[in-house]
Parts: C-alpha cells; structure tokens; sequence
C-alpha cells in the first residue's frame, strides 16, 4: 500500500519524517511519500529525511515563524486561508500513485490539533483517495489545555477522516519517565506498525510473497468501518531450526509454530495497543503475521483468525502473512477498526467538558468588569 504523509505541527513533522527514514532503509519498493507543515520554523529545520521543498511554513505574516504557541483556533483560521499552499505542493507528487493519505499530528499542541481536521476536510474533497487520520492523544498528566485543545480537535476531526487512528502518549509511559523523554519510543512504535502494515504487500521478489497477501484493498476495506482504529503489536523471537530437526520433529514443530502465531495475535490485541480500548467492540479486523517463513504457519494464521472473529463485535476479520528471510522474531500487527468503546477517550471529553466550564466561568468576571469599566464615565442619574 503506498502512502502519502502529511506531517502537521511538531509531532506530526517527527513522524513523517521518521516514516520516510524507515521507508528509505527498507529492502520493498517506497511505500511512503511525506511532507511536513509548520508554523515554527525551527520545527522544519529539525527534520532530517524529508526534502527542503517538501517542508512547507504556514502563517509567517501571523506569527513570523514563531508557532501558534498551543493555540490550535488560531492554527486552524491559517490552515484554512493558507490550504491552497499545502494542496499545490501535494498535487506536484504524483497523488495517483498512491493509494491513501495518513494525515499526521499531535491533537493536544497547537499546530497540528488546529489544522489536521482543516487539511483533512479539503483532502476529501480534492482527492477521491482514502485519507486517514492519526492522531496523539496527550497523556492525562500533560495539563489542561493540552486535554481541551484535544477533545476540540477530535470532535472536528472524526466527521472528516474516512478513519481515526489513535495513539495514547500515556499508555507508553514507562514509571517515572515524562513524556517528553518518551516521545522517541512512542513514535517509533506508531511508525513501525503502519509500516509493517503497508509493506505486506508490496514486495520486489518472490522470497517476500506471501502465502495470503495483505494488499492495501485488504487495509482499505478494513478501514472502511471508519470511526476510531486502534493497531496492536507483539512479537516473539525464534530459533531458526536445523533441516533434520524440523524432519524428525515435524508434527511437534508445526503445533508450536501455530501455537506461537495465536499466541502474539492474543498479545497483541489485548496489551499492545496504540489506544487501550475494548478490543471486542470492534467491527473490523485485520491481522498481518510477520517473520522468518518457515516461522509462518499457515494454519497458526486461520486459528488467529478465528479467533478474532470470534471475539470482536463484527464478523470481518482479515489476515496473511508478510515473510521476512532475515527476521528472527515473529511478529503481529493487529488493526482494529470501528471501536465503540474507548474509555480512555471518554475520560478525555469528560475532562475537557470540565475544563470549558472552568475556563467559560472564568470569563464571565472579566465580562463584568468590562461593563462597569464602560459605564464608568457615564453621568449617573
């Protein structure tokens, strides 16, 4: 499946560009193209694989290239006079070669939470490609504004994005680590999920043909179920058997093949998600098993499958396996599409209806002494 990123603020720049540094070191064809929007430059200037003339600067008569200082309504009103910028430079790429957007940015700062759901609604109408939104929720200890500006993005996000991928910082927190120690971690993981997604299928040799391919109508059909998507990982490592052990114990060698397969599906789904959520309420599956192919059981992959299948709320559950000949882990990438129930983002709109009340009563002091201040030089009767 091959991808266009659109890196939107701070966050959003780090992960295209570390999609594209991955992309670029890996032995498929490219699957993603990115560029970065910003309102600060320094952000711009701190990317490292993404081309000069693929980095775009919103908003310089505004805030001079300053950023928007966590005020995601002012990043939204630029996004929206300035989208003729970011739309120009993208129809220089070759849009028909790619099969979906992955539009890219923090939901808690102020330039990417602003301009993802602005960026994304002109997509849609630009473009007849799928375009997908990943979004980082900030973890619950990151403030309030942080907790607001995110629940606002949310809401006028989700109605855009054909589907939502959701990436909770906190839930990657190790004890005692802030998240900005984190961030490296968590973007790693978000990026080599969609990467290992996308890849299954785009193969230049036979040696990584798999024996159900994962291509990306297999992802876009999953996707289709739209609302909130969640990607689980997990993996194991293998031993690489002799060709005499796997002739003399190969009905053994097969049940822990399969077993092994089941087994990372399950951890997978239930203790490695980006969003921690409650897998079952699910309408759509997908499952991609990844490793050494002989580590690739084929009856591993059905019993994963249906295991699935019998979990979720919905009955659509996809699968294959993508080999890779010098891997020495088995690894699962589970997407879970049209989740229903997410408490943690739940949490996160209560909170941020908490929040508005606070800041809403806040104001209204302000209001009354604005109107004695403008009643002040008036005669009195």
């Amino acid at each position: 499946m091959r991808v266009m990123v659109i890196g939107l603020g701070q966050a959003g720049g780090k992960i295209a560009d570390l999609f594209i540094m991955r992309d670029r070191k890996s032995h498929v064809p490219h699957t993603f193209e990115a560029i970065a929007v910003n309102t600060a430059v320094s952000d711009l200037m701190g990317l490292q694989y993404i081309p000069q003339e693929d980095r775009i600067l919103l908003g310089e008569t505004v805030v001079k290239g300053h950023g928007v200082g966590a005020d995601n309504k002012k990043a939204a009103r630029i996004a929206e006079d300035e989208i003729e910028i970011i739309l120009n430079r993208i129809s220089r790429l070759n849009v028909s070669a790619f099969d979906a957007f992955f539009v890219v940015a923090g939901l808690g700062g102020g330039t990417g939470s602003g301009s993802i759901s602005v960026v994304t609604r002109h997509l849609k109408e630009v473009y007849d490609e799928p375009v997908y939104a990943i979004g980082i929720l900030p973890a619950e200890n990151e403030g309030d504004i942080y907790t607001l500006n995110a629940a606002r993005s949310l809401k006028a996000l989700i109605p855009h994005a054909d589907a939502t991928i959701l990436v909770d910082n906190g839930a990657f927190l190790r004890s005692g680590e802030s998240v900005r120690q984190a961030y490296d971690r968590i973007n790693d993981e978000i990026v080599k999920r969609l990467g290992i997604l996308c890849r299954a299928g785009e193969v230049k040799n036979r040696k990584h043909v798999g024996e159900m391919v994962v291509d990306a109508s297999e992802i876009i059909n999953t996707l289709k179920a739209g609302g909130i998507c969640s990607i689980g990982y997990a993996s194991e490592a293998v031993k690489k058997e002799g060709f005499l052990t796997k002739l003399f114990k190969k009905k053994e060698y097969e049940i822990g093949k399969a077993s092994r397969i089941l087994s990372v599906t399950k951890r997978a789904v239930k203790g490695r998600l980006l969003l921690p959520c409650d897998y079952r309420s699910a309408s759509k599956a997908l499952i991609v098993i990844a490793g050494p192919p002989d580590q690739l059981d084929r009856k591993g992959i059905e019993k994963a499958r249906e295991w699935l299948e019998s979990t979720i709320a919905g009955t659509e559950v996809r699968g294959g396996d993508y080999p890779l000949p010098k891997e020495n882990h088995v690894g699962c990438v589970v997407l879970l599409a049209g989740i229903t129930n997410a408490p943690r983002v739940k949490r996160m709109l209560e909170r941020a209806r908490e929040i508005q009340k606070k800041v809403t009563a806040e104001a209204e002091p302000q209001k009354e002494r604005d109107l004695d201040y403008l009643l002040g030089d008036i005669e009195g009767l």
